[in-house]
């Protein structure tokens, strides 16, 4: 059988969509209070809550996410990112199980705060699809992150339209058990493999071949590696990243992408559309749904700066248009305004213009961003922040809404909106096109190759292991040998070769055209 380029780039979709397949389960929670909170507020409910009550249910969902985050950047390092994507279905499961058996606000606090848990540790998907695509197909590929998010949060709007909330939670359970299953389909991270010796399975994870036997070299070195870990941290490779993409985050939230997310229909009460509320909140799911779309299609053709610039003047626009609609006509009742669609069409152009720039590429970038040996410390370090700060969003949007009123938040989101375009015209750095090793030298040009060899960039392999044939592939009717071009000389097999996804399929595509 020959293996060709294109069956590479098929893996990786593969991959990426079953990696993703948490997502799903991250837009169904984080849609699930805006049809939630209006069906417990209906007087033949069941379980009733006071407004308090809901909003600690909605702010739940989300204060437990950093747990998560932080869970998934070691369990990474620990067992790697396929293992963890996979341990991230267990609390989405536990959680669902939870709300759709509850039969008071406890057990529904309990469930919202465990599924919470699985949405920070969805993190560790957009590590590993980072890691196992080449950088021509990264940004669109780690894109269809928010694609499937929007999946989830249109199917859980709908549902909750037609159905009664712990129907809906029980169908959600469905949803993280394929995911799990899903992963288990699909190969761990080369670049991860590889970072722990185990070069051999990280070729046999890029080509999926089985024709080697592994003989791995145990060492224990983890003290080393704590020490490693604090040096890595101090160089700006590490802190640059760091401090961009949490100030990136809290423009994100401070544009209000999650609160119309978590608040949909509830927000759709107070400023008025002239439609159902619920029925607006599918119109809006399904805008976002085909607006990540076209954003992830755009991630392959412009630039992150670019995007992320024109989304935020874009919400920028738009929250000043339904700001101002608002604070002429907010006085009247919803039945009485003149032009009652210009709230929808306002909500709708931000949701629009967030997917694709402002909810997306924060994400995106935080698995581009960090050098392997520390990104999932990292990214899940940086990702338990930005959980936080959309909890803080998510809680205090009521207390906001009644101190500044319907017009004075939407203006607060677009100020917000604003000022993100700047911060990124001036400080966001331009990913597309490049690998992440071209990535982690441009915040450090001046890297020498003695700092190769402390990080131990996942990307790095030593000369020596060339002398164990772990470079050798060997194919059903032929030989194809993609080890690098090593000198014997004593320097050359001092300095590390530098092995990336791209090189690799590079040297495995040109073999193989030669063979035929």
């Amino acid at each position: 059988i020959c293996y060709s380029y294109k069956w590479a780039i098929d893996v990786e979709l593969i991959a990426t969509i079953a990696a993703h397949g948490n997502s799903i389960s991250v837009g169904m929670n984080q849609g699930y209070s805006a049809v939630l909170l209006p069906q417990l507020m209906q007087k033949e409910s069941l379980l009733h809550v006071t407004d308090d009550e809901a909003s600690w249910i909605a702010s739940l969902g989300v204060i437990s996410n950093p747990i998560g985050a932080l869970l998934a950047g070691v369990l990474m390092e620990i067992f790697g990112r396929k293992t963890t994507v996979k341990l991230t279905s267990l609390p989405y499961i536990i959680g669902w199980v939870l709300i759709s058996l509850s039969d008071n606000i406890f057990k529904l606090y309990a469930g919202r705060f465990i599924s919470g848990v699985a949405v920070g540790m969805a993190t560790a998907s957009y590590v590993y699809v980072a890691e196992i695509c080449q950088a021509e197909y990264r940004g669109t590929l780690s894109a269809s992150g928010p694609v499937h998010v929007s999946l989830g949060v249109l199917l859980i709007y709908i549902l909750g339209f037609i159905a009664p909330w712990q129907r809906v939670a029980a169908i959600c359970t469905l949803c993280a058990l394929f995911s799990f299953i899903a992963m288990c389909a699909v190969p761990e991270s080369p670049p991860w493999l590889a970072s722990h010796g185990r070069v051999t399975e990280a070729l046999q994870a890029l080509i999926r071949t089985t024709m080697f036997r592994q003989n791995e070299i145990k060492t224990n070195k983890h003290i080393q590696a704590v020490k490693n870990l604090i040096k890595t941290i101090t160089r700006p490779t590490a802190w640059k990243p760091f401090i961009i993409l949490l100030l990136f985050f809290a423009f994100q939230e401070g544009s209000g992408i999650y609160i119309i997310l978590y608040y949909a229909v509830n927000l759709f009460q107070e400023v008025g559309t002239g439609l159902n509320e619920f029925v607006a909140s599918i119109v809006v799911g399904c805008v976002r749904l085909v607006m990540s779309v076209v954003g992830a299609i755009l991630m392959k053709s412009f630039g992150r700066k670019t995007l992320a610039i024109i989304s935020g003047v874009g919400m920028a626009i738009s929250m000043a248009i339904g700001g101002g609609y608002e604070y002429l006509y907010s006085q009247l009742p919803p039945t009485d305004r003149p032009l009652a669609w210009i709230p929808l069409i306002s909500v709708l152009g931000h949701v629009c213009v967030s997917m694709i720039g402002f909810l997306q590429l924060p994400w995106v970038m935080n698995g581009e961003l960090f050098p392997l040996s520390i990104r999932g410390v990292m990214g899940g370090l940086v990702a338990s922040l930005a959980h936080l700060f959309i909890f803080t969003s998510v809680k205090t949007y009521p207390n906001m809404m009644h101190s500044l009123g319907s017009d004075g938040t939407l203006w607060f989101f677009g100020v917000a909106a604003l000022c993100g375009a700047v911060y990124c015209y001036f400080f966001l750095p331009e990913t597309r096109g490049k690998t992440l090793r071209e990535i982690e030298l441009a915040f450090n040009p001046q890297v020498k190759v003695e700092h190769d060899e402390v990080t131990r960039n996942t990307y790095t392999i030593k000369s020596e292991l060339s002398e164990s044939n772990k470079y050798l592939c060997d194919y059903a009717d032929g030989e194809i040998d993609i080890r690098p071009n090593i000198s014997s000389s004593t320097d050359e097999l001092q300095s590390p070769q530098i092995f990336t996804v791209e090189a690799a399929y590079g040297i495995f595509h040109t073999k193989s055209a030669e063979k035929l």
